[in-house]
């Protein structure tokens, strides 16, 4: 496929700002062996656009266009694909909605202006924005591949990783024009990670590797548009390099992973969750199957519900219910009054304060596995949000990383 990149704005022509986002995005495009073939700058003028987004559809298959989407009325980004298009823009309840609870978050109301984000082109899918109030859109027009993207790299870098380039990749496999393998690796950051395996990626040109930032850890891509089989000795490299922090590949999720090794070892696990509230039961349960592998679960918000749970006073309870010690004695607790082979135990605070003594981020998780007992203390940073996002990964890499280094039997 034929890519190409339009740029929007006249301050790009004026010089005021240099496009970092055209440099962005060509070289994840060249990760996935999709050619980029013209970058192209145009002002705020719809006429111009309209000139440029037409010889773009004549030419090119993807078209990436940046900017011009914000709420004011020189920006024409979507108007013009529209009316070239012929697909009307139409009100977007969903986004609308998001608008409306980013301004609610600001504690002002949302500007009639920015009711234009929310519309949309018919038949558009809409790209969410973690970082801003204009949606991303992707088009399929008659074959044409079409993705509007926001202007600020900090909005639009996001995207563009997490949004486009798993369409783009999948459009290309689709062809056939692309091989790839992913390796998952977890408790290790991407600089790290690269440091370790960069001899690799700059001296490799076919296959390519790429490094992606992801929720479940730092995904490392291997990509072809020739032999299959080229992939494999390359995947073996790297995986030596990264073998202690692999858990996964391809289309692998960890909750998965977990519930098919209870299955093949026929075991059975059990929570005790305080500050993740029963996420991580969740995870699990959200597994088909998990039936007969995740038998029960409970959740111990106060530090009463933690005293009735293990029989005890409430004054034998730490302040806050936040405790190494205290942890253990859940897991071990629950093991005992679910009889499951495996219970683990999660206590910690999520802010944004904390009891005396305890650090906001601070999270202590426990594993009770036969006769055995693993504990760990972690310190996660962030939002209330992040900090129990990180909580649940790294609880369920815990238990994951446990099974299998124990040959338990049920």
């Amino acid at each position: 496929m034929k890519g190409e990149i339009i740029a929007v704005g006249t301050e790009l022509l004026l010089g005021d700002i240099v496009n970092t986002n055209a440099q962005f995005i060509s070289q994840k495009c060249a990760f996935i062996g999709l050619n980029i073939y013209y970058h192209t700058s145009v002002g705020d003028n719809s006429s111009r656009l309209a000139t440029v987004l037409h010889s773009s559809l004549s030419r090119s298959d993807v078209i990436i266009i940046t900017g011009g989407l914000g709420p004011t009325k020189d920006d024409l980004t979507k108007e013009v694909v529209a009316k070239v298009l012929n697909k009307p823009l139409k009100l977007n309840w969903q986004w609308y909605k998001t608008i409306n609870k980013i301004f609610s978050k600001r504690a002002t109301i949302m500007p009639s202006n920015n009711i234009k984000q929310a519309l949309i082109p018919k038949g558009a899918e809409i790209l969410t924005n973690k970082n801003g109030t204009a949606c991303g859109i992707y088009i399929n027009s008659h074959g044409k591949h079409l993705f509007l993207l926001p202007g600020p790299p900090r909005e639009m870098f996001p995207m563009f990783e997490d949004k486009v380039l798993p369409k783009l990749f999948e459009l290309e496999e689709n062809l056939g024009r692309i091989h790839s393998r992913v390796i998952k690796t977890y408790g290790i950051g991407e600089s790290a990670l690269v440091e370790k395996i960069d001899d690799i990626i700059t001296n490799q040109t076919d296959p390519t590797i790429c490094t992606l930032a992801k929720n479940d850890g730092i995904h490392v891509r291997i990509t072809t548009n020739t032999d299959q089989d080229k992939i494999t000795k390359t995947l073996s490299t790297v995986e030596m390099r990264l073998k202690e922090y692999v858990w996964g590949y391809d289309d692998d999720s960890v909750n998965q992973l977990i519930v098919k090794t209870l299955k093949d070892k026929k075991l059975s696990v059990s929570t005790v969750e305080s500050c993740t509230g029963g996420a991580i039961a969740s995870s699990l349960t959200d597994v088909p199957g998990s039936a007969s592998v995740y038998t029960e679960g409970t959740v111990l918000y106060t530090e009463q519900s933690k005293a009735n749970f293990l029989h005890c006073s409430l004054t034998e309870i730490p302040q806050g219910g936040i405790e190494e010690q205290l942890t253990i004695k859940l897991a071990k607790r629950a093991k005992e009054v679910f009889s499951t082979s495996i219970a683990f135990a999660i206590t910690g605070a999520l802010g944004p304060t904390a009891p005396k003594g305890v650090e906001v981020g601070t999270i202590f998780m426990a594993i009770v596995l036969d006769n055995k007992i693993v504990s760990k203390e972690f310190k996660f940073y962030g939002s209330r949000e992040n900090i129990k996002e990180k909580a649940i990964l790294a609880a369920l890499h815990l238990i994951y990383k446990n099974l299998n280094e124990e040959p338990l039997d049920g």
